[in-house]
C-alpha cells in the first residue's frame, strides 16, 4: 500500500470526552434514585467512570511531555478530550474493560506514545511516566473526599459505585507503579538505564500486560495481595471497606 493509500486519522472530537461525562452524570443521578441492590446501574457507572479516569491518566502522561518538549502530543490527539486518542483500542481499552467486567481488576488501560528523545533530558522523561499515575492518584483523593463529605448521608447505592470506583483507581495505582517493563514505575527509572538495555526492553514492554494476567491468574496469593493492598489504600483514605464490598457486590449484579 502506497503512502497516498493510508488516510490520515480523523482530528479527536472533544463531543465525545462530553457525552462521556454526561453519560456518567446521568448514571450518578439515576444510581442516587435508585433502590438498595444490585443494578446494571453500578456496572454501567463504574464502567464509565473507569473510562474518564484512563483519560485523566493520560492526559497526564501528555501534559507533562508538553511541557517537557515533546508538541507532537498535540498533533496526535492527546491533548484533547477523546478517549479513541489513547492507544489501539484492543489492547489499551477492550483487554482491561473486559478484565474490569469479569474479574473487577484495574489493569492499567490507554497508552500515548511519547517522543523521548524531545524531552529535555531524563529528569523530565521521568516526570512525564509519573505524570499518569499522579492522575490516578488525584481520582482517587477527588473520589475519596467525595466519600468523605457525603459519608452522613447514610450510604445508597450511589455511595457504593463511587466506592468501588476508588477501589479500582487504588488498584490501578498500585498496578502502574510497579517496576515491570511497559509500565510507569519502570518507565520512571527507564531513562536513567544505559541505551544498550534499550532493543531488549522494548521488547519486554510488549509482555507487561502478559505477565500481569499471568501474576493474577497463575501465581498463588498474588490476587489476593494486589487486592488486600488496593483496599488498605483506598481505606486509608477514608473509604469505608463496607461501601467497598457493597460496590463491588452492586457492579456484578449478574452473580
Amino acid at each position: 500500500m502506497s503512502s497516498a493509500d493510508v488516510r490520515p486519522a480523523p482530528p479527536p472530537n472533544n463531543l465525545v470526552g462530553v457525552a462521556l461525562v454526561a453519560l456518567f452524570l446521568a448514571l450518578g443521578a439515576a444510581l442516587a434514585y435508585a433502590p438498595e441492590g444490585r443494578t446494571p446501574l453500578t456496572f454501567a457507572f463504574v464502567l464509565t467512570g473507569w473510562i474518564l479516569a484512563v483519560m485523566a491518566h493520560e492526559f497526564g502522561h501528555a501534559g507533562v511531555a508538553w511541557l517537557a518538549g515533546d508538541h507532537t502530543v498535540r498533533d496526535k490527539g492527546y491533548l484533547a478530550f477523546d478517549p479513541r486518542r489513547y492507544g489501539d483500542v484492543g489492547t489499551s481499552l477492550v483487554i482491561p474493560l473486559i478484565a474490569l467486567a469479569l474479574g473487577g481488576i484495574g489493569f492499567p488501560g490507554g497508552a500515548v506514545y511519547l517522543r523521548h528523545d524531545l524531552m529535555r533530558g531524563p529528569g523530565w522523561r521521568a516526570a512525564a511516566s509519573l505524570a499518569g499515575p499522579g492522575a490516578t492518584l488525584a481520582v482517587l483523593l477527588v473520589l475519596a473526599l467525595l466519600l468523605n463529605l457525603t459519608a452522613d448521608a447514610g450510604g445508597g447505592p450511589l455511595y457504593a459505585a463511587v466506592a468501588m470506583l476508588a477501589f479500582l483507581q487504588a488498584m490501578a495505582l498500585i498496578l502502574n507503579l510497579l517496576p515491570l517493563p511497559g509500565l510507569d514505575g519502570f518507565n520512571a527509572i527507564r531513562p536513567f538505564l544505559p541505551d544498550r538495555w534499550d532493543p531488549a526492553l522494548r521488547k519486554a514492554d510488549a509482555l507487561a500486560l502478559v505477565i500481569l494476567l499471568a501474576a493474577v491468574f497463575l501465581i498463588p496469593g498474588f490476587s489476593r495481595l494486589l487486592f488486600g493492598g488496593a483496599a488498605s489504600l483506598a481505606h486509608a483514605l477514608g473509604v469505608p471497606l463496607s461501601a467497598m464490598q457493597a460496590g463491588w457486590d452492586a457492579f456484578f449484579f449478574w452473580k
